[in-house]
């Protein structure tokens, strides 16, 4: 074989293997990560009693939020009737969930909106006159591995942030 065609086979494979070297492969620092988060939502055996005693299903929305203001400053019929319009440029993602009494339920760590500084939780509770139906916890959304407790027992959260 002559030196020009063996120069020609092996100019492909000599310029893959010069390309590789000149590449630049980035290491993504932990605290310039987004951060992840996971959910344990948990219904206590008397949540959501209402006036007969009995418990009932909570119907549960988990909020990203750029900020707290918003949430925390409505009613209960601003966010049932339209949490978008209600939350305004603080809203960021919804997550939906329905416990029944004694019902646990985990969800899987997902990376949040890098917009998002707060997680709120409102729990749509059978007399929200009578309950504590909100909540809301800061988080960094940079560098983080959060795990969100939420309890809702009668007509209570107990929403607990875990780094």
């Amino acid at each position: 074989m002559q030196s020009s065609q063996l120069l020609k086979l092996l100019t492909p494979f000599l310029l893959m293997v010069f390309l590789a070297g000149c590449s630049t492969s980035q290491k993504v620092k932990p605290e310039d990560r987004i951060t992840r988060v996971t959910f344990s939502l948990f219904a206590g055996e008397k949540v959501n009693a209402g006036e007969s005693g009995t418990p009932a299903p909570v119907e549960i929305q988990v909020y990203e939020l750029v900020d707290d203001s918003m949430l925390m400053s409505a009613d209960f019929d601003m966010i049932n009737k339209d949490y978008e319009k209600a939350l305004k440029n603080n809203f960021v993602k919804t997550y939906d969930y329905v416990l029944t009494p004694g019902q646990f339920k985990f969800v899987g760590d997902f990376e949040i909106d890098e917009e998002t500084n707060y997680i709120g939780v409102v729990a749509k509770f059978a007399e929200p006159d009578k309950s504590d139906w909100k909540k809301a916890v800061k988080i960094l959304n940079r560098g983080r591995i959060y795990h969100l407790l939420m309890y809702f027992d009668g007509y209570e959260i107990k929403l607990e942030r875990v780094e």
